[in-house]
């Protein structure tokens, strides 16, 4: 079966028009399309390294306790589980009343740029 003329040529010129545009800024794709998120005031910020399936958490070279209920938020704000995260990472994270990392939002490059409340 012979595949038309006109056909093949606007395949290889899609490819041709694709092959020749410059790629994306990579920091442009890990910032998610929408509203801002509302991160708590409260919120200490770090550098979390990535979980080691301990139970605990290194942020700015501290050991947390990570609690049994946490939750861990991707830059697009969807729950993760600890051993996604695969590199240190900037967050703003929250403890529980009993020390434990109840909550850590990965933070965006432009939420990591924006100054954080005191």
């Amino acid at each position: 079966m012979d595949i038309p003329a006109a056909l093949l040529y606007t395949i290889l010129s899609s490819v041709a028009e694709m092959a020749m545009e410059p790629a994306p800024d990579p920091r442009i794709l890990n910032e998610p399309a929408g509203l801002a998120r509302a991160l708590p005031d409260e919120a200490r910020k770090g550098v979390m390294q990535p979980p080691t399936g301990d139970g605990f958490l290194i942020i700015d070279g501290q050991q947390w306790r990570l609690a049994p209920t946490a939750q861990i938020r991707s830059r697009q704000n969807l729950i993760v589980m600890p051993m996604q995260v695969q590199s240190p990472v900037e967050v703003v994270y929250l403890p529980n009343a009993s020390g434990a990392i109840h909550r850590v939002w990965m933070l965006t490059p432009s939420e990591s740029s924006a100054p954080r409340p005191r």
